[in-house]
């Protein structure tokens, strides 16, 4: 078994279809459209209402404010587009508490795997590339229920709610399974993502967290 190529995606449109073009993406089901996330460069970003999608990215940034007391789903979700010099929506993600079309949402990011793997993939998040610690303020800082990323696997199935709670992503301790099990071939894997800010959060003006994909292959 050789290792799969991986290819990460994001549906870039409001119509909620599968991913049909694989690791070029484009034209997908039902009207949607996906995208090629370039890893090395492009950056997910939350982000308040006042952002619009196709902003330029060195243009005004509007950061998710920090609510007064309970929490916040963040606003909006982009992707910064490194080549092309833009803030490019992610429409379906999060769910009905955010301000986009998020909800019971099933085909947002995708994951094309070309090949088998010998176990199942998992979702994880990191405070680095090292994908050593999680310790992250954003992370939960150290506490994975206090994290500010939740996610859901949609692969096999659409939420379920459109206010999803959805899993704290925080290392191996905290992650979602992609599938239901080690995949038998070439397949799309896929997944919503939200961030929910807490009103006692510590404001920050950068981090380096990372998505992490977790599988083995023989």
């Amino acid at each position: 078994m050789a290792k799969p190529n991986t290819y990460w995606l994001f549906n870039n449109s409001a119509n909620d279809g599968a991913n049909s073009g694989n690791a070029s993406g484009g034209a997908g089901a039902s009207s949607s459209n996906w995208v090629v996330i370039d890893r090395a460069n492009d950056k997910l970003m939350f982000l308040d209402d006042q952002q619009t999608d196709g902003d330029s990215n060195v243009g005004t940034i509007y950061p998710v404010i920090i609510p007064a007391a309970g929490t916040q789903e963040s606003d909006k979700t982009f992707i910064n587009d490194d080549s092309e010099d833009v803030l490019d929506q992610v429409k379906l993600a999060g769910t009905t508490e955010g301000q986009q079309n998020g909800g019971n949402t099933r085909y947002v990011f995708a994951i094309f795997f070309d090949g088998a793997t010998a176990t199942v993939p998992y979702l994880e998040a990191w405070d680095d590339s090292d994908h050593d610690s999680v310790d992250d303020d954003f992370l939960g800082a150290g506490t994975a229920a206090n994290s500010t990323l939740k996610a859901i696997a949609t692969t096999n199935a659409v939420p379920g709610s459109g206010t999803w709670g959805g899993t704290p992503l925080a290392g191996t301790g905290s992650r979602i399974t992609l599938d239901t099990g080690a995949l038998a071939g070439s397949k799309n894997l896929y997944f919503n993502l939200k961030q929910a800010i807490v009103s006692t959060f510590t404001a920050q003006t950068d981090t380096a967290i990372v998505l992490a994909l977790r599988y083995t292959y023989s």
